[in-house]
């Protein structure tokens, strides 16, 4: 499934890495913040509370990374250049992400910042929506979003604009042992 899911998900641009434990995931996560930020400039990185970060001191991430910001609200969201966040399923068949959003702060995540990086437990990967649709009650999710790869856009005369109504950049991280 997850061969896949990764073909498609790169088709349409996204950028799928597979990591055997969290450990290796959050490793990753620390050098891409460390490459693609400046300390000098804080809480450029904004990251959902998750299941993900479960064990993980999130102070002592903070020490390391002045850069994260676990407090987000409308404004550390929209003024950050990562999002960070766990989304709650894959689409194997179309490469694509479902996040189901109880609160505000997740969608704020995976929209506004420049570049998503979303969590997917591997296990959480299947095959079609219409699996999906089988593991969720519609009527109690207030918010229910599928992310195919970066945002884009085309006018009239077809040119395709990357980035315009979300992230220019999605990064998946398929994550195999929580």
């Amino acid at each position: 499934m997850f061969e896949k899911f990764k073909q498609k998900a790169e088709a349409i641009n996204a950028e799928v890495h597979f990591f055997n434990s969290k450990a290796e995931a959050l490793e990753f996560i620390k050098d891409f913040i460390k490459q693609n930020t400046s300390k000098a400039i804080s809480k450029e990185v904004v990251w959902c509370d998750s299941i993900f970060l479960e064990g993980i001191d999130k102070d002592a991430l903070q020490k390391e990374l002045p850069q994260i910001e676990f407090n987000i609200d409308l404004n550390s969201a929209s003024s950050a250049k990562i999002g960070i966040n766990q989304v709650d399923f894959g689409i194997a068949e179309t490469g694509s992400l479902v996040e189901i959003a109880e609160i505000i702060f997740k969608r704020l995540c995976s929209i506004l910042p420049e570049i998503h990086i979303a969590i997917l437990p591997i296990k959480k990967i299947l095959p079609d929506i219409e699996s999906v649709m089988k593991q969720v009650d519609i009527k109690k999710i207030p918010y229910m979003t599928i992310i195919s790869g970066p945002s884009r856009t085309a006018d009239i005369e077809r040119v395709l604009t990357i980035g315009v109504h979300g992230p220019e950049r999605v990064i998946i991280l398929c994550v195999d042992d929580f």
